[in-house]
């Protein structure tokens, strides 16, 4: 019971460090995928605030544009009267379409109460500027004052549309700070093109009736001139000189010369004419062609900020995409991972540990009842267990040594030959780099016939002294028969293994016996051994194979010598 007890301890602490492993995971990596989220959705809005602008800032161009058809059409004679209609409404058409592009995009970004100003307030001023307009073009008696008002109404009309831009980019600043560097350059230009436009549309009136400029005329001009030079270098502070690329640059100048440089020369020039009483050197439809060129370069420098934040934002929304994406795999990975380590773990290692514990314990206890029982802690049953596999390991390596050495001389037999070359064979290259000494008794067999087999033992074990005493532990000395053994060297260079064999050489050949008592006392046997030597071999068969060609010779040759 106390066993099975401390186990379900064992498993509930262990099942409590995973699951605060889990939740310390999901503390670290919700807060990075919320911000990455939110960096994610703070991009994409970015990039919608930025078609809203550029929509919004289309359909101002578009108002904006709208009185040079209307001041064509209202300056026309009978003759051009209805071409010039026409075309007001065909642009009108245009005006209207992106009107209504505005709206719907306006409504789909969440701005529907700016999109309902756009469809109420800013149709319904538009709509009474253009009748204006309608009024005036189609009236029987047309006066310079009545052309003015309509030209101003639909002066009324772009201030109506630029109030909800305003708006729409108070808006856009507050919710997203990603557009405060350029949501009020892109209104500047909006207020530069309708300014520049305003400078032309002021003395329309008198030049399509031939008139003297009048002095308010001119000063609203002059006054719209003003306006628009400052406008233009308030704009080109607030850009960042890190974004004055070279295409900025190129369309900033484009306006300098055909707006600010072109445009208002020509607008001065008229007025200059006006008040010498002069010739006007263009009509009004000629002016508002000429003026409507030059403006171009206005919108042109502003769809290309636009442009460039447009693409800029998209780049933003692949980053963040990217990395929401890879924090949420990463964070699901983890969290994955952990779980299946606790799984995993708990089933394939800490269980059986736990059953492993049991049963060290189980076993320790078994080993001396008296002196343990079941409630003994694991240290104390890893030690008793310790002890019996030290005694075990010492039997097993004496069997071990007993299996691996011949009984007679002390070296290694062919058991423990047949171990080493079984670990060489996984390496069969191994036995290039290495040598063997064969070394076989002269004339064993007649000192067994002549004296006897145990005095033919004292003789092996002698020479086996010497083997013993000229190789190092490190190398195998194997008897390989009754009077063979097998000297094994590894990495050697020959020049030794030859020196190690002539000093067994010398050593075998000190040698003297004592004769058996049967044989008169004073006499000596002396013995020799012949030793063959190979280096070097594909396999141990070859290796071998060689080294016994070199004792045959040996042997041939007279015995009592070293043959490689």
């Amino acid at each position: 019971m106390t066993k099975e007890l401390h186990s379900e301890q064992i498993k509930a602490r262990l099942l409590i460090l995973m699951l605060i492993i889990i939740l310390s995971i999901i503390f670290i990596a919700l807060p990075q995928i919320i911000e990455s989220k939110r960096n994610y959705q703070q991009s994409q809005q970015t990039l919608v605030d930025i078609q809203n602008l550029r929509v919004f800032a289309e359909l101002s161009n578009k108002i904006s544009r709208e009185r040079a058809p209307a001041n064509k059409a209202m300056s026309s004679d009978m003759n051009n009267l209805a071409l010039n209609l026409n075309a007001l409404q065909k642009y009108r058409i245009e005006v209207d379409q992106q009107m209504n592009l505005t709206i719907a995009m306006l409504e789909k970004s969440g701005f529907e109460q700016l999109a309902q100003r756009v469809d109420v307030q800013l149709r319904s001023d538009l709509k009474s500027a253009r009748h204006q307009v309608d009024r005036y073009i189609h009236a029987e008696q047309r006066t310079t004052a009545e052309m003015n008002a309509a030209i101003f109404s639909m002066f009324g009309a772009w201030d109506s549309c630029r109030n909800i831009f305003q708006q729409l980019i108070a808006n856009a600043k507050k919710n997203n700070t990603s557009v405060n560097d350029f949501a009020s350059i892109v209104l500047l230009l909006a207020d530069l093109r309708d300014q520049a436009g305003r400078v032309a549309s002021t003395i329309i009136a008198p030049l399509s009736k031939h008139q003297k400029i009048p002095e308010e005329n001119r000063l609203s001009s002059l006054l719209a001139q003003r306006q628009a030079k400052y406008l233009w270098r308030l704009m080109d502070s607030m850009q960042p000189e890190q974004l004055k690329t070279a295409q900025y640059i190129e369309l900033h100048k484009n306006v300098e010369v055909k707006f600010l440089g072109q445009g208002l020369s020509a607008v001065n020039l008229l007025i200059s004419e006006s008040q010498q009483n002069q010739t006007y050197f263009l009509t009004p439809n000629q002016l508002t062609e000429y003026m409507v060129s030059r403006f171009s370069s206005v919108v042109d420098l502003q769809n290309y900020i636009l442009e460039a934040h447009a693409l800029n934002a998209r780049h933003n929304i692949h980053i963040a995409q990217r990395k929401f994406f890879l924090t949420l795999f990463i964070s699901i990975l983890s969290l994955g991972v952990a779980i299946f380590i606790m799984i995993y773990t708990r089933k394939n290692l800490f269980e059986p540990l736990i059953q492993a514990r049991n049963s060290i314990v189980a076993l320790s206890s078994q080993t001396d009842s008296a002196l343990h029982d079941s409630s003994e802690s694991l240290p104390e049953a890893i030690e008793s267990l310790k002890a019996m596999l030290i005694q075990r390991d010492a039997f097993e390596e004496q069997l071990k040594n007993m299996a691996n050495t011949d009984r007679l001389t002390g070296v290694s037999n062919r058991t423990a030959l047949d171990a080493y070359l079984k670990d060489k064979e996984m390496q069969p290259q191994s036995f290039e780099h290495l040598n063997l000494i064969v070394v076989d008794i002269d004339n064993f067999k007649t000192v067994n016939d002549c004296y006897g087999h145990f005095f033919g033992d004292e003789v092996i074990i002698a020479i086996a002294s010497c083997l013993k005493k000229n190789v190092a532990h490190s190398d195998l000395i194997i008897r390989f028969g009754g009077d063979e053994f097998l000297i094994l060297f590894e990495k050697m260079p020959e020049d030794w293994v030859i020196q190690i064999a002539q000093s067994i050489l010398s050593d075998v050949s000190a040698l003297e016996f004592d004769l058996p008592s049967t044989i008169e006392l004073n006499e000596k046997l002396k013995v020799s051994v012949s030793i063959g030597i190979a280096s070097g071999a594909e396999s141990w068969q070859a290796l071998f194979m060689k080294a016994d060609e070199s004792l045959f010779k040996a042997k041939a040759d007279g015995r009592n010598r070293v043959v490689v």
